[in-house]
């Protein structure tokens, strides 16, 4: 019979103080929480990172090694954790659904030297909506006021000022 694990007191007040929608065991004795509006990593003495969806990019299960890696929109160094199991089906779901409810509109731009900018526009936690600039490759000073105008075309289509 299949049992899931108990989350250790910590963790379980953790994960009902941000509305907790999918955990899971890591392979150190800590614990993935996916929230409502913010994911957390989190040991037996609290977080050891939180963060809200609006800060990711995107997400990335590897099966074979049990690991996850979850990329930053502000270009920091990817956050790598590894899974007790390879049960993290609700969690990945969860972890998703809630980047992906994040995004309100996508607008995308392929800059002179080949690079690519979007212009996100993301629905923080209460409610706040503003833009997200992701820029991966090169952006040449040429390429500056087309990645003003990506911008200004995505505020627009959500209804939000344009400088």
């Amino acid at each position: 019979m299949f049992r899931r694990r108990l989350l250790p007191p910590a963790v379980a007040a953790h994960a009902k103080a941000i509305g907790v929608l999918g955990a899971t065991a890591l392979d150190d004795e800590r614990w993935l929480l996916v929230g409502t509006d913010v994911g957390a990593v989190v040991g037996g003495s609290g977080p050891d990172h939180s963060f809200p969806w609006t800060d990711v990019e995107h997400a990335a299960w590897d099966g074979p090694a049990r690991s996850l890696r979850i990329a930053w929109v502000d270009g920091r160094p990817d956050l790598l954790v590894r899974t007790a199991s390879d049960d993290v089906y609700d969690v990945s779901a969860a972890l998703r659904d809630r980047v992906n409810a994040s995004i309100v509109h996508v607008e995308y731009l392929t800059t002179t030297s080949g690079g690519e900018v979007r212009a996100l526009i993301r629905r923080g936690s209460g409610g706040s909506i503003f833009s997200q600039l992701v820029a991966r490759g090169p952006v040449t000073p040429e390429d500056l006021d087309a990645v003003a105008a990506l911008e200004r075309r995505a505020r627009a289509a959500a209804g939000l000022p344009t400088p």
